[in-house]
């Protein structure tokens, strides 16, 4: 291999620390704009005035999650198999945040508990829990900004949309999707500009066309590395000169999403595959990304509504410690043990298959 040259087919990346770094961007993002109720305190807005670290790190999320899921399928294109994968992936944590969220957190920022548990419409909780949407619950945290129990879950669904996606365009066949991809990256990359210009910021409207072409795109983006990866050439010294073209553009509103969805990540790509000895140890640490993306907002909702004079970075700071505790035993007691069931299930219907045969 030549050097600064990389190839996406290495065992050996950074996705793990990648995630992680995007969950901690979330609640960094998230820490001010829930206690002041807008983003004039939010590190990378204050600097560029457009995109907030929660931008990056969503979109960062559904970027990888777009090399990753259709490598999966490419993996094996079986469509039991692979809605298996991701309900298992997705679900069994979603739905113990859920109850968490609405049976744990948001009875700690509430005037009567009893009133609030006898005002939940459960039937309602079910079917928003089983659709991947945010709970419609009583009114908790009142007269602090943004009064939901887990507005970070909003995007959720929509990466289940694209896993469906995924499926749909796979049983076209490998080289159709390929085109297919593409197409959808460069029409999103081409509307990212003017997307830009009706998005809705606030947690209220997310759930829209506009952001769910703007994940779409991301996604579609992560969908073409993995797709034509042997057709991209991964350089480090590259890499280098994206992200510095990156900066400068981040400072302009209609184009500061083209630029991260093309420069930023290839460089997000490059830096993924590049094996650095001394970022080894994240390979091998759990996968607690979900688990804290999960759990950072209600933590900061309950510490905010507790100690109400705590200053900003120190709140921030402890949410992230709690969250990671959260994420950690997520992954352990949940997302893990149910990913390990989905193996043994296969390798025992693998065996009962050989044994007919």
């Amino acid at each position: 291999m030549k050097k600064g040259l990389t190839t996406m087919a290495e065992r050996n990346n950074n996705f793990n620390l990648l995630r992680l770094t995007f969950a901690f961007l979330v609640i960094l993002a998230h820490g001010p704009e829930l206690l002041d109720g807008d983003r004039h305190r939010e590190l990378l807005t204050r600097v560029f005035g457009t995109a907030s670290f929660g931008d990056v790190a969503v979109d960062g999320f559904f970027l990888l999650s777009g090399f990753l899921i259709v490598k999966s399928w490419e993996r094996k294109p079986e469509l039991k198999d692979y809605f298996e994968k991701r309900i298992r992936r997705i679900y069994p944590g979603f739905i113990v945040a859920i109850l968490l969220s609405a049976f744990f957190f948001a009875p700690l920022g509430v005037a009567n508990v009893r009133t609030y548990f006898s005002e939940i419409n459960y039937l309602g909780l079910l079917l928003t829990t089983l659709t991947l949407h945010l709970p419609n619950l009583p009114s908790m945290f009142v007269g602090r900004p943004y009064a939901l129990i887990n507005g970070a879950l909003w995007s959720i669904a929509y990466e289940f949309y694209c896993y469906a996606i995924v499926a749909l365009l796979g049983l076209l066949g490998a080289t159709r999707q390929r085109w297919i991809w593409l197409a959808l990256a460069v029409v999103g990359l081409a509307g990212l500009p003017w997307l830009n210009l009706v998005n809705n910021s606030s947690f209220a409207g997310h759930h829209s066309v506009a952001n769910f072409m703007r994940l779409i795109t991301f996604f579609a983006v992560g969908a073409c590395f993995c797709l034509f990866k042997k057709n991209i050439p991964l350089k480090t010294n590259w890499a280098a000169v994206a992200a510095l073209a990156l900066v400068p553009l981040l400072y302009f509103p209609m184009l500061e999403a083209l630029a991260r969805a093309t420069l930023g990540a290839y460089a997000v790509f490059c830096f993924a595959f590049t094996p650095i000895a001394n970022l080894r140890v994240f390979q091998r640490m759990s996968d607690i990304s979900y688990g804290i993306y999960l759990y950072g907002w209600p933590i900061q909702k309950v510490l905010d509504w507790y100690f109400p004079g705590a200053p900003l970075w120190g709140l921030v700071a402890a949410t992230l410690v709690l969250a990671c505790g959260f994420g950690l035993a997520s992954w352990k007691l949940i997302e893990s043990p149910m990913l390990r069931r989905a193996q043994v299930a296969r390798h025992v219907a693998g065996d009962l298959a050989k044994g007919q045969a």
